[in-house]
């Protein structure tokens, strides 16, 4: 019973850190706040938004390029711009516990 119960507990903690990530995670890259987080977003969905300290227009090649180097730059992690964000702020929380994981293709 014990063990239910924390379990259950540390599942709680874990639904209330990821929307707060998420949100961290796309000021950190795109310095934007969305009143709501839909976890099945992904990266390119905010393709077009300004990265910080960019200057002057990027190919859509070139943006998704500079997203992925800047997510491995603040996170310590690779990401694929399709995937959903649910998936990246995992690999982002493990990573920030001390656990390396990769993407598997």
């Amino acid at each position: 019973m014990h063990q239910q119960v924390v379990a259950s507990n540390w599942a709680l903690r874990e639904d209330e850190a990821h929307p707060g990530t998420a949100r961290r995670v796309l000021q950190q890259l795109f310095e934007i706040n969305p009143a709501s987080i839909d976890e099945a977003w992904t990266l390119a969905d905010f393709e077009g938004c300004n990265l910080p300290g960019m200057t002057g227009p990027l190919t859509p090649m070139g943006w998704r390029i500079r997203v992925r180097d800047h997510v491995f730059t603040c996170f310590g992690v690779s990401c694929d711009i399709d995937e959903p964000l649910s998936d990246l702020v995992s690999r982002i929380e493990m990573a920030e516990r001390g656990v390396r994981c990769t993407l598997g293709h």
